[in-house]
Formats: structure tokens, sequence, C-alpha cells
């Protein structure tokens, strides 16, 4: 369909859609008309109809950081290294790396390894518990956290951690690029991810002080009563943007996609989910205009697509997917488990649909207890509302017009997912068994879709496949 032909459709239907050729067959009836967004001529045209990034650009920058907003994978073992006391922060993405939008470092270290209490004035942050057990101060309270558990820590919250297990780990995600220069003015660069041993814990005072100059970091005092650590147990998000903890396996479940973070715990700036399942055929290149996709593995192996080449992503592999960049993945063992973190958080209507959270998953920050409906447990196991069936031909056509941009984001414009439209890179061997052509990419995509949202009506059940791969996963207490 030529550019003027899809803005007279789009004109007369009301509907933002950029698929092409493809869309024809799934739009006939009357009903799809009956939808109103804006008139096409609202839309900007690298929103309406935005194409891929190709050429030498699009190649991915494999095994080390790209010092430019470029599609990367890096490795669980390479990165920036620098030791801050007893403990390596690695940058995993730095300001450079992502064009200042964000900030993504892991922090590893052995019983003891402390990071004393301060706050991000600007800076939004949440932690990842990768291994091992970590002792989190968040506010005024304490909390002990193991594999899997998460943290939201909103601009000037004071926290601080105590590494409470030889080994542990977690990831920080920070919105902006300010912190990690902070981090690293405090210790020294070094070759690898060794932590030291046999070095004081304690940071000078005099490292810390510098910090405060280099960047997003203020030193905060410390309580006068220091509370008593508490398990992680909560399920629910907070209804806002403050510090909560919740435990893992919950959260705002979606079928096999689970937010540790939506819109209105960052006020919009990013998104946190957990992607998790067995064997899929997952999801095909496809590209985002407006929005970062990153994916960190945690569990089993997704073999990710990056422009033609498949990437296995494993435990601390990283990958970026700038805007306009050609990504795609699909799980491969029998449990698969990774982090996505999309900044900004335009995305989440595609997972949700615009439905609120699950019955009863919202509460106080912090709440030990949640609720029993439409949410998973501390485990991932328990189950959500009744399935909502196979989708009907006019679900498809309505979903296929959701993944070619006629559902809302946040900001009002369109949802920001686009297929293929420029001629494929050559297809690595392994991947070559996934759809090869544009028409196929877009139908996988639907499928995709489909399985996500659960057809005609939104369903949050956990099917039986996902049952039998959320038996298979990982207990926190094995990493320790």
């Amino acid at each position: 369909m030529s550019e003027w032909n899809r803005r007279r459709f789009i004109a007369r239907a009301g509907l933002a859609v950029s698929g092409g050729f493809a869309a024809w067959p799934l739009l006939h009836g009357r009903d799809l008309f009956a939808q109103a967004p804006s008139p096409a001529q609202s839309f900007p045209d690298e929103i309406l109809n935005p194409v891929e990034v190709s050429g030498a650009d699009a190649q991915p920058v494999m095994g080390r950081l790209p010092g430019a907003k470029r599609m990367y994978v890096l490795p669980n073992d390479a990165g920036e290294f620098h030791r801050i006391g007893s403990q390596v922060m690695k940058f995993v993405a730095r300001a450079a790396d992502t064009d200042g939008v964000y900030e993504l470092m892991t922090f590893a270290g052995n019983t003891g390894a402390v990071m004393p209490r301060h706050a991000h004035l600007g800076s939004h942050a949440v932690i990842l518990v990768i291994r091992g057990q970590v002792e989190l101060e968040l506010g005024d309270e304490r909390w002990t956290m193991m594999r899997g558990d998460f943290a939201n820590v909103p601009p000037a919250t004071p926290h601080g951690w105590t590494m409470r297990s030889e080994g542990a780990q977690f990831a920080l995600f920070s919105m902006n690029g300010r912190v990690g220069s902070a981090f690293t003015a405090m210790g020294d660069p070094q070759a690898g991810p060794q932590v030291p041993a046999n070095v004081p814990h304690d940071i000078p005072d005099g490292r810390l002080a510098r910090a405060s100059f280099a960047g997003d970091f203020q030193r905060r005092p410390s309580l006068t009563t220091a509370p008593t650590p508490v398990r992680v147990a909560n399920t629910r998000l907070a209804g806002s943007a403050v510090p909560y903890v919740i435990v893992d396996g919950a959260g705002d479940r979606y079928g096999g996609n689970t937010f540790l973070a939506r819109n209105a715990q960052t006020n919009g700036q990013f998104l946190v989910i957990i992607t998790e399942g067995g064997v899929g055929p997952g999801v095909p290149a496809h590209f985002h205009a407006r929005h970062f996709e990153n994916f960190f593995g945690l569990d089993g192996e997704t073999l990710a697509w990056a422009y033609g080449k498949a990437v296995p992503l494993r435990m601390g592999d990283f990958i970026q997917a700038p805007p306009r960049n050609l990504h795609g993945f699909r799980l491969t063992q029998q449990y698969n488990r990774f982090a996505a973190f999309l900044t900004p958080g335009i995305f989440e209507n595609f997972f949700t649909r615009g439905a609120g959270p699950p019955d009863g998953a919202r509460g106080p920050a912090g709440a030990r207890e949640g609720g029993e409906r439409g949410r998973a447990g501390g485990d991932g196991r328990a189950g959500g509302s009744p399935r909502g069936g196979a989708p009907s031909g006019d679900a498809l056509r309505q979903m296929f017009l959701g993944i070619q941009m006629s559902g809302r984001g946040p900001d009002g414009y369109p949802l920001d997912v686009h297929p293929p439209k420029l001629p494929l890179p050559p297809q690595d061997p392994i991947w070559t068994g996934g759809a090869a052509s544009a028409l196929q990419q877009r139908s996988a995509l639907l499928a995709h879709a489909s399985a996500v949202c659960g057809g005609p009506q939104l369903s949050r059940e956990i099917t039986p496949e996902l049952r039998r791969a959320l038996a298979l996963k990982p207990r926190p207490e094995e990493f320790l």
C-alpha cells in the first residue's frame, strides 16, 4: 500500500496502521471503522511511518561497550569494572552507550561489603538481586533480599546496602546518566570482575565526598536506630511512585510477563518486566521507533535476534535495542527468564491492553502480605482469572491493529511496535527455523501479540505450559 493510500485509509478509518499490504486480509468488516482515535494528521510522520535503522549503524556491537547509542551484546564477563571499597561495580550500560537516557550497573561483593546511606536527587533507580543475599536499607526500613527480589527507589529516597553472603550481586538500573559517574568517582578501575579479598569494606569519606561532586549522589545520615531486617514477602506493586520492595515471582502478571514496575510507579519513565516460560517460538524481528528495549538474562537461555545474528542470552548477559533497531527473541530451555528494561514507559498497554492492575495487586508500599486474587504468589505459581479462549477472527483483526499501532500509549501516540519495513539482513543459520519473509514476520508477531494479550478478553491465567516451566524455576537459596 502506498504512503498516500495508507494516509487516506487512516483518515477515513481513524486508525494508525503502518503494516503495509499484509494488513489488508485482516481489514474487512465495518466494525473496524467504528474505532476513531485522532486523525492521521495529528501524528508526526516519523511516528506514523517509521523505518528501521539499516546498514552499518544496524550491525550490533558484539562483546564490548559501544561508546555510542547502538545495539550491542555484552556477555556476563565483559564490561567496565571499578572497585569500590570491597565490592566491584560493573558498567553494563553507560551514559555514553545510551545517549544519557539510562544506566545499568551490577554490584558484587562478599559478606560485609557496604554502600552507606545515600540518595539520588534527580535519578529514579531500581534494584534486582541476581545472586546471594543483600540487606537493603530503603527509607526507614531494612529488608533482607534474595535472588529475584526487586526494589523501587524513586528520586531523593535514602537507601544503602550491605552484602550478607559471599558473591552476592544485584543489578541497578537508573534513569539519566549521572549516577554511574558518582560511583566511578568513589572507586578505582580494575581489569575484570574478580571481587577483591582482604580489603576494607568501608569507603573512605573523601571518596564519598568526591562522588557528590561527580554525579547524582548525596550522602545521608545513618538512622538513629537501625531497624531489624525483614525478609521481603510483599507481592504488591505500590499505587504510585514511592519506595517499595516485592519478592521474587510477584508483581502484576499478564501470562508470561510480570511487571515489577509500571508507569504508575516510575512516573512514566520506564517499565521493568520479567518474561519467563518454556520452549517457544518467541518474537520475530521487529523494532520500536520511540523506546529502548533492553534484555538482561537470568535463567535458561534466550536466543536473541540482533539484526540477523542469533545470540544466546544467559545469566548476566545483556542486549540493548535502541529505537529503530530490529531485534527479537525466543526461549530455548525448559525454563527461561530474563528482565526487560523499557524506557520510556509508552509500551505498557501492549501487555495490558489498557487494563488496570490485577485485583488486590496494589497496596501500601512495603506491605508484607498481598492479595490472593489475580496475582502470582511468592513462587510465581498462583493462578489468575479464567482464560479468554482462542481468539476469534474479529479478535485477530483487532489484535493485528493493536500490533500495527492502533492502540495508544500513555503519551497519546499509537503503540510503538513495528514489523520490518526493509528487506531483512542475512539470517544466522541458528535462527532460520523461524519466519524469513516480512509477511511471515508480521504473522508471527501477530501470533505473539495474541498469546501475550489472551484474545478478546485480557487473560492473566498461567497456562499449563507456563505452569510446567515455572515448576523448574530455580530457588533463590540455590544462589547463596
